[in-house]
């Protein structure tokens, strides 16, 4: 893809159908925290006062905060602006750019299924916020940055095979904590079904003691464990060497 001038700087943001979205609901939780406050009869004016205020505060700023998220692809470098915090990837310092999924993408239904990611010569990935199918075209969006990085990261730019494998270190730790996290909610089914078998069936006690509670304080953490390790260790097996 041709990039030029007019390409950068290239600015990614929550979407104004979102902030609407936020400004109702942080209205929502003020109506709902701060109008018990106020009327809350055993706490000094003064306490009711500040706490209201505070709350009022922390929500005004959380919606300030998140609208000045963003991405941001200049001539020098892919810059993140969090809520709290800023990161930055000269573009002769990123050693790889990956379209993935979205490790959070079951935790909510509006959450974003892909996204993408900047890594760098230590091999720690840098999400790029709004970068992800609820936002842009991701294919779209993604061709864009990566031909920025070819074309703005130098001549004399040469893959780091030390960061590539941490690179890869990386994406196994990801996957191999994804199917972990998987695996263990998906041991709850058959734990409950073992831990229901001492209600309708007559066990040993020694089967009970070991039944409940332990069942699921042992095993699902367990499960996650030896889950991430399976995967990763096969993961690392995979990757060819360098």
């Amino acid at each position: 893809m041709d990039v030029g001038p007019r390409t950068v700087p290239r600015e990614y943001r929550i979407s104004s159908a979102q902030i609407r979205a936020m400004v109702f609901a942080f209205l929502g939780a003020a109506i709902t925290i701060v109008a018990p406050l106020l009327f809350l009869e055993g706490l000094p004016v003064l306490a009711r006062t500040l706490g209201s205020v505070g709350t009022l505060g922390l929500l005004g700023w959380l919606l300030w905060a998140v609208g000045r998220c963003a991405t941001t692809a200049d001539v020098k470098a892919l810059r993140v602006r969090g809520l709290v915090t800023r990161r930055h990837l000269a573009w002769e310092d990123i050693q790889a750019l990956r379209v993935e999924p979205n490790p959070g993408a079951g935790a909510a239904s509006n959450a974003a299924n892909v996204i993408v990611s900047a890594y760098g010569r230590d091999g720690r990935r840098l999400i790029l916020p709004f970068v992800d199918d609820r936002h842009v075209n991701v294919e779209r969006e993604f061709a864009v940055l990566q031909a920025l990085w070819f074309q703005l990261r130098g001549a004399d730019w040469r893959p780091d095979a030390e960061a590539a494998r941490h690179i890869e270190r990386q994406t196994a730790r990801q996957s191999a904590l994804g199917c972990g996290v998987a695996a263990m909610f998906l041991s709850i089914i058959p734990i409950t079904g073992i831990s229901l078998l001492t209600v309708f069936f007559d066990m040993p006690e020694i089967v009970n003691t070991l039944v409940w509670p332990w069942i699921f304080l042992v095993g699902p953490p367990a499960v996650l464990l030896l889950t991430m390790y399976g995967v990763y260790r096969k993961t690392l097996r995979q990757i060819p060497p360098r």
